[in-house]
Parts: C-alpha cells; structure tokens; sequence
C-alpha cells in the first residue's frame, strides 16, 4: 500500500489503539500530516475507556501540536477508516463501522486484513513505517520539525531508549530526521509528573509486609497504570521479598 492509496477517499478518519503512547501518536500525526499537505481534511481520534493521562504523552501533545481529540462514544461510518499502531478488530483498539479501511501497522499480523494494508513487523516502530511510506511519496518530514520530533520520540519510546534497534531502516530515519534535541529528552525524562509522585510515596510508605510469604501489599489512589508498574518494580526488588505483590489502586 502506498499513502497515496489514501487520497482517493475524502471522508477519513485515522485511530490509534485506545490508551496511544507516542509511537500511535506520531505515526497517526504523520499520516495526518500528509493527508492534510493535499488537501483533505482528516480527523485523528483514539478511544476507549480512558483519557490519556500520561504525563509525558500529554507534554507530547500539546508541544508538538497534535490534533489528535478523545472520542469514546464516536458513532460515525468514516468513507475510510486508518488504523495506525494497531490492527482493526484486535482487542486494543475501540472500532466501529467503516466502509474502507486500511492498516498502518509494525507488530504481527493477528487475524484478516483489508485490502489496504502496510504491515512491517521487522521494524521497531510504526513511526519508522510511516516515516519510510512518506519517503516514498518525496515528502519532505523535516519541513515540520514537529513531526520529525515526534517520529523521533515514537521509536525513543518503542525501542526500550534505542536500545533494542535491530532494522537498518530504523537507523536510517534517526539518521535523517532534524530533530528538537531538548524537547526530546523533555518528554523523555517527564514520565512521572508531581502529583504521581506523591502518589507513588505514599502508596509505598503505606505498604504492608507479610513476613510468612515474603510479600507486599501496596495500596494506591487512582492514577494510571504506569504509575502502578513503577511501585511494582519498587516491591519486586525490595530485599526479603520473594513472594508475588500486589499493586492495586483505589478508583
């Protein structure tokens, strides 16, 4: 499939999967991006039932300019319906009705795929995805700094900080996108924000320690799973803790 495939509908809507972290962001951004530079007039959503409450991912949108809205209850039969980052009918991803669509895609096929497809499961982000379908097209990414920034970060965030690079192709777009340095290692070092933080302190200094199974048990106000992960990490290596914790949070 090539973008261009993408031009000859006109009512389009693109959709990360629900709960999108930055690699959904910046590829649907891209795609948007493009269909935007010809004149179409796409819509970038996700849904599900939480709101992006990530604190770097919000950061990500609003300084790289994003024009992505939440639509959980979103109703409509799009001429054409993106998936970007997922697979439409995979259980990560809210979809109703289209009459066309296409996935954009970098994990593996699971289940049918339409007609319009771009899947590469060797590579380590979707971003790189759209960002080597854009180059096939001769559009020029860092004419917009903000969406090579954003291509950037989405396979920052995917690859474990880069580490986990095993494509050329993936090496190839770091190579050749002109990036904001400095708002990168922003949203990088912004995962956690101040009232996260002292949920995370608080959860922790209330914990309860049950010596006969060497266990924890940590209690936390509502925050997002993330948040939970990170106290969970604190408990499985704390020392005489063997046992498996249990992280919950208040709702």
């Amino acid at each position: 499939m090539k973008l261009s495939d993408l031009l000859n509908y006109d009512d389009i809507v693109i959709q990360c999967h629900d709960n999108p972290d930055a690699d959904a962001l910046a590829s649907g951004y891209a795609i948007h991006s493009y269909l935007t530079e010809h004149g179409k007039l796409p819509r970038f959503i996700y849904r599900g039932r939480r709101e992006i409450n990530k604190n770097n991912i919000k950061k990500m949108i609003k300084d790289l300019e994003i024009p992505i809205s939440y639509e959980p209850d979103f109703s409509e039969e799009p001429e054409l319906l993106v998936t970007t980052d997922c697979q439409y009918g995979q259980s990560n991803v809210t979809c109703g009705k289209a009459k066309n669509v296409a996935v954009i895609d970098h994990h593996q096929v699971s289940g049918l795929l339409p007609e319009l497809k771009e899947v590469r499961s060797r590579l380590g982000s979707c971003s790189t995805v759209v960002w080597d379908m854009l180059r096939e097209e001769g559009y020029n990414v860092n004419s917009n700094m903000k969406l090579a920034t954003a291509l950037h970060f989405g396979l920052y965030t995917d690859t474990g900080k880069l580490t986990e690079i095993s494509h050329p192709l993936d090496r190839d777009m770091l190579d050749a996108l002109i990036t904001d340095n400095d708002l990168i290692r922003q949203l990088s070092l912004s995962v956690i924000s101040l009232d996260e933080l002292k949920i995370t302190g608080k959860a922790i200094l209330g914990f309860e320690y049950f010596k006969e199974r060497s266990a924890l048990i940590i209690e936390a106000e509502e925050c997002d799973p993330t948040i939970l992960g990170v106290m969970s990490d604190f408990a499985l290596e704390t020392e005489d803790v063997k046992g498996k914790g249990k992280c919950n949070s208040r709702e």
